[in-house]
Formats: structure tokens, sequence, C-alpha cells
């Protein structure tokens, strides 16, 4: 399941997780970017830098799992990738970049939490930083020209028209990708707001509308539809069989691509999205084992494919699409296996099974952490966002739950295998095939 540097004793690195802590500030909140003499600060390069050494130093046991290896494996692909496709330094450079902004993270987020209260800091990090963006694009909504108190933050759209999409800084400032950040706090809201006595459920509760009220002012449909598919799923995990689950699971692309289909008929938008998907399952299927090269959809294309799991596809073909399709799917399907797991022991013991308090509140966060993943799966079919930094935030976090979880019962190990990682990465061509069948069907 994993495998060990050299040293085997047990060492925590409150350093590495306290520059971890400065770096997901950095990252999400972007102090240094709200002031004109701090714009060029290196302070996100700095604080990354400084959590990977101290946790190399400090850290003990090092461990690299599965989803490691996997993001780790599309490193040199990507390079290959490039050089056959007459795109050799393009290649190099997307390589760096899946160094930075998803492996290193990556790795730092599932190493450095170990508890659930490191857990609770940086949840509480993600929510201030999701009401700064609700806020900044309140005060969009009625500023001349739509400028937020951000520096240089503006809404974007037909601003005479009264269009007035929010953003925020960074790269935060396109709609789309505010909106996904959104969604994925909701399910930190409501974990919140359970846990809160009295006056902070009536915060927590305001936080939710918040981040309500912050997607509606995205103008964003996937990220609307993101939020809504998000409620659904919710009663679906808690309520439905696994059987009937993975029925649902399997049927949602063929949905997704109906409803947009059936909005292509009124809006132009869906129908380049319709067509932008057809054409990188072509780009798939005329370069299968190495897809067209990372970065190269657009050139390709001309739009990008507005969908992350046919966009992968599409640039890495068979091997890269299973790799990254298998980290996402294999942390996704382990996290609702671990749910699974807590519904059916309190059914068979008619909701009086007793587990240890720590156990119990693991079990919760994992949920927690399942469902903003899904947020990220949901809003990622409808935007190009497959290497974005907050989808390896997000995994690294849930990634971390599950270590935890292993450590306080090792027989939820079944749940956490290479060869259920294997697996996964045959269970993400489900949603490539049920688009694809989609699309042939003229649907």
């Amino acid at each position: 399941m994993a495998r060990y540097f050299p040293k085997n004793k047990t060492e925590d690195s409150p350093l590495g997780f306290f520059f971890l802590f400065l770096y997901t500030a950095s990252v999400l909140i972007r102090p240094h970017e709200m002031f004109q003499i701090s714009l060029q600060w290196i302070t996100i390069q700095i604080f990354i830098i400084i959590a990977f050494g101290a946790t190399v130093a400090m850290h003990r046991p090092i461990k690299m799992y599965p989803q490691h290896w996997m993001i780790l494996g599309l490193v040199p692909l990507i390079i290959v990738s490039g050089f056959l496709n007459g795109s050799g330094m393009i290649g190099v450079d997307q390589s760096k970049r899946i160094m930075i902004s998803a492996l290193f993270p990556l790795f730092l987020y599932s190493n450095c939490i170990t508890s659930i209260k490191r857990q609770h800091i940086l949840m509480v990090v993600c929510l201030f930083a999701a009401l700064l963006m609700v806020h900044n694009g309140h005060i969009q909504q009625t500023a001349y020209q739509g400028a937020g108190w951000a520096l240089g933050t503006y809404s974007v759209g037909y601003i005479n028209l009264g269009e007035r999409r929010i953003t925020y800084l960074g790269f935060f400032n396109d709609p789309n990708d505010l909106g996904m950040f959104l969604v994925m706090n909701i399910p930190f809201a409501i974990y919140f707001y359970k846990k809160s006595q009295a006056v902070s459920k009536v915060i927590m509760l305001s936080v939710l509308v918040a981040l309500f009220y912050g997607i509606y002012l995205t103008g964003s449909r996937g990220t609307m539809l993101g939020a809504g598919a998000l409620i659904a799923v919710y009663f679906i995990v808690m309520n439905a069989g696994p059987k009937l689950f993975i029925t649902i699971v399997v049927l949602a692309p063929i949905a997704a691509t109906v409803i947009t289909s059936l909005q292509s008929n009124m809006d132009e938008s869906a129908d380049g999205r319709l067509e932008a998907w057809y054409a990188g399952v072509l780009m798939l299927l005329n370069n299968p084992i190495f897809g067209i090269g990372m970065g190269q959809f657009l050139e390709e294309h001309g739009l990008v494919a507005h969908n992350s799991y046919i966009h992968v596809a599409a640039e890495l073909g068979v091997p890269g699409y299973s790799l990254w399709g298998g980290a996402l799917i294999f942390t996704a399907l382990t996290g609702y296996l671990f749910v699974q797991d807590r519904i059916s022991k309190k059914k068979l013991d008619d909701a009086e099974t007793t587990l240890p308090p720590e156990e119990e509140a693991e079990l919760f966060l994992n949920k927690t952490l399942f469902f903003s993943l899904v947020g990220f799966m949901i809003t990622g079919f409808f935007i190009s966002r497959m290497f974005t930094l907050l989808l390896f935030i997000f995994l690294g976090m849930a990634i971390a739950s599950h270590i935890r979880l292993v450590k306080l019962n090792p027989e939820y190990a079944i749940h956490f295998s290479t060869r259920l990682a294997v697996r996964s990465m045959l269970y993400c061509w489900s949603i490539i095939v049920a688009v694809y069948i989609s699309l042939k069907l003229g649907l």
C-alpha cells in the first residue's frame, strides 16, 4: 500500500504543518495580492518549499501512497507525450507545473494533517477565504464598473446589461473556479454546523447561506448545478444501497450529457460544449496512447473541453487519464466505502453501535471530505479544471483522513489498498464511455 523512506521512527513535524498552514492561507486568501507593494512577493513558493523541507527532514515515517505514485507517473508521461506531438518543451514546462501545483501539495497535505485538530484549522481557513470571496463579490454587484475591494478584482460579463459574475484574486479570477471552491466548502459549513451549539449554529447557518449566495453571484450554471447535485448525492449516499448508488453514478454522466444536449437547442454555449466533448473523444480515439499533448486541446479545437475528464483523456491518452482519473476515483471510492461501513454498522445494530469517540469523529470528518470531493467531481464535469490546485488540496485532505482511519482501525485498510487503486484506474473510464455513448446516440 505504501513505501517508506529509510527512517522508521514516528515523528511529527509541527514546523512542516505551520508552513503548510501559511501556504494554504496564501493560496486561498491571497493577502499578498491585496496590496500593490506586495504583488510580486513569492510567499506561496517560499512557504511550500519550507513546508516540504521541514516535512522531509522531521516527519517520520514519510509515506508514498497510490495517489502519489499515480500523479508522479504523469510527469514523464507528459514529457513523452509532448515530444511525440511536436511540443516537447511545452511538455517539460507542464510537467514542472504538475510537480509544483499537484504532486508537492498532494504529498504535504496527505502527510502533514496528522490530526483532526489540524484538519479543522485548514477547514476554517477555507471557509474564511470563501467568505472573503463572497463579500468581495457582493461589493462588485454595486460598485462602479464592478470593482471589488480586493485589488484589481472586477466582475465580468455584460456589465451594461446587468450581468456581473463575481471574481477574486489569483486563479479565482474566473467565476467558475471561484464557484467550484464555494461548492466544495458547503460540506465544511454543514460539518461545523452539526458540531456547533446554539450561537455557533446560527453563525454556521449564516456561512452556509453566504456560500449559496456567492454561488448564485458567480453566474456559473455548472456551479449551480454542482451545488444542487451535491445535495442530491448526499441524500442518495445516506439512503440508497451501494448497488443503487453505483448505478446512479454510472448513469450520472449520461444524465449530464442529456441536460447539456437539451440546453444546446436554446443555448449556443451549451451547443459548443457538446461539440468540444465530441472533439475530445475523437482526439482520444485518434491518439489513444499518448494523446495530443498536455495543453494542446485549445490549439486543436479552439476552445477548452469544458469537461475535466474528457480534457485529460484527449491530451494524455489512455495511460494519462487512467492515472489522473484513478487517483481521483480511488480517493472518492475509499471515502464512500468508509461512509457505507458506518451506515451498515448502524443498520445492523439498530443504530446502537458504539465506536471509540476518536474513530467516530474521524468517520464524520471523512464523510465531510468525501462530499467536498464529490463537489469537485460534479462541477469538474462542466469545466476544464483537471489540474487546479484546489483538487490536490482537497485530495490530500481526504487521503490524510483515510490514513488516520486506518491507524485507528486496521480493518479499514481493505478500502485503502493498492488493489482497489488499480481497479479505480479502470472504473474512471465509465465516465468517458458514458459520455461517448450519449454523444453517439445524438443526445
